[in-house]
């Protein structure tokens, strides 16, 4: 029985199926995208509202994305503050000017961000400058 079918036939079937089922998953779960195809409107691909949920997200939650940018803002002006300490031999200056950076950005006080701060601190300030820091020395520049 299976000798009388041919390659040629089997791929004809296949290639038929496929199509078939992708047909009917596109009319079941695309129905307005596959009208507006067949009309021959422009249509912009949109799945499950994805972007009407981020642009309802970045209304309703504005301080979210206000803390990525301010988390932004402080690692440039600490990379700019630990480029002009790389010339200060004393560290304690430099732990100084470094809180004072901290000090005018306190909605970056949350765990989350204050590890983040500290990673980058711990990884640039050894690059940059002459000191190494301890995670106590990173504890003081939040207290301060």
């Amino acid at each position: 029985m299976l000798e009388a079918i041919t390659w040629n036939n089997y791929f004809i079937t296949l290639a038929i199926g496929i199509t078939t089922y992708y047909l009917i998953i596109i009319g079941l779960y695309y129905p307005k995208e596959l009208r507006s195809l067949i009309s021959g409107k422009s249509m912009q691909f949109n799945p499950s509202g994805q972007q009407e949920k981020e642009r309802h997200q970045s209304r309703t939650d504005p301080t979210k994305t206000d803390l990525f940018e301010e988390l932004e803002v402080t690692v440039a002006e600490l990379q700019g503050t630990l480029g002009r300490a790389g010339n200060i031999t004393d560290k304690n200056l430099m732990l100084e000017q470094l809180s004072q950076v901290l000090s005018s950005h306190p909605g970056l006080r949350d765990p989350a961000y204050r590890v983040a701060i500290g990673n980058y601190l711990s990884e640039n300030i050894p690059k940059v400058t002459r000191h190494d820091i301890s995670e106590s020395e990173l504890e003081t520049l939040w207290t301060e």
